[in-house]
């Protein structure tokens, strides 16, 4: 048996000729003899053959068994080589195209921020893992047709041509990193506007007591322990009836309102990485203070303690 096949790629990688060499080393157990020469090797493309051949009968696999295996891993290497070699490319190729009026520094962002979303798109790592074990075997398979019907690959056309869904995965993944972006500019933008607010007003109350529960609901109280949030949040009853406005969204308008020159937070712990207490970090910044622990945080977290039981 004699099979050959070309491969010609603009990103020349080592990984090629290191993965079939180790993936095909079975092969050479049988008898099988694996020869990759680099026929073109230039800073323009690489042009690689690669022939298999051999005799030895074998009485488990026939020839065409060995073929259809040598093309399938052929197929999956070449997968791993436009995902690991030619996928930041891509990307910057799309964002060049579709970011022109993005300074060098926000397309650098996109170009993280698409990255990461193309390799994490989803919080969970199991699903991350089989959506990009999905996206490199859908690929594979078209690889493998491509090779059974030709005798070169050019991958760069290959791309082009035959992989239209992932050239729409790479378009989206920058769309979502643009619209990420954009987004962190307008709410970096409002942040800023808030805290000239703050910095400009005369404060209703000098400090003010922060604590959350899990749920979300709130207390405030002033320096002398007195609750302050019921006269203010009977401005968002209304509102909160038609759930037009939610207690997050209330809490900061609150603060806004008071502008406090402190701001103390008590038992952070089960509220520190909600989207309210980001934005009332962002906004008062060094006017935030933690508590070390109060009368009130122990109370608390005995009634917490005791419902558990």
């Amino acid at each position: 048996m004699l099979y050959e096949y070309q491969v010609a790629t603009t990103q020349d990688s080592n990984y090629i000729v290191n993965e079939f060499e180790n993936r095909l080393k079975w092969l050479q157990q049988k008898g099988y003899s694996l020869n990759i020469d680099a026929l073109n090797n230039n800073k323009f493309y690489s042009l690689y053959k690669l022939k298999l051949q051999g005799v030895k009968p074998d009485n488990v696999f026939r020839e065409e068994d060995i073929l259809y295996i040598f093309k399938h891993q052929m197929s999956e290497v070449l997968a791993e080589h436009i995902i690991k070699d030619w996928e930041k490319k891509l990307l910057w190729k799309e964002i060049m195209r579709t970011c022109k009026k993005h300074t060098l520094e926000e397309k650098k962002i996109i170009f993280e921020k698409s990255d990461d979303f193309l390799k994490r798109c989803n919080d969970n790592e199991s699903l991350n893992f089989l959506i990009n074990y999905s996206r490199k075997n859908k690929m594979a398979h078209r690889i493998l047709e491509h090779i059974n019907s030709s005798n070169l690959i050019v991958i760069e056309g290959f791309i082009n041509f035959c992989l239209k869904d992932y050239l729409n995965e790479i378009r989206f993944a920058v769309d979502l990193a643009v619209e990420e972006l954009r987004n962190e500019k307008e709410y970096n933008e409002f942040v800023k506007l808030l805290r000239y607010f703050v910095d400009t007003q005369v404060p209703k109350s000098y400090e003010v007591n922060l604590m959350m529960n899990g749920k979300g609901i709130f207390y405030l109280w002033d320096a002398q322990g007195s609750s302050i949030e019921d006269k203010y949040i009977n401005y968002y009853l209304d509102d909160m009836l038609l759930d037009e406005i939610n207690l997050d969204d209330i809490l900061i308008s609150i603060l806004i309102t008071i502008a406090p020159r402190r701001i103390i937070l008590h038992n952070v712990l089960d509220y520190v990485n909600t989207d309210a207490v980001e934005v009332i970090r962002n906004v008062f910044q060094e006017k935030i203070s933690i508590c070390s622990g109060c009368e009130r945080c122990r109370s608390y977290l005995q009634e917490k303690d005791q419902s558990k039981n």
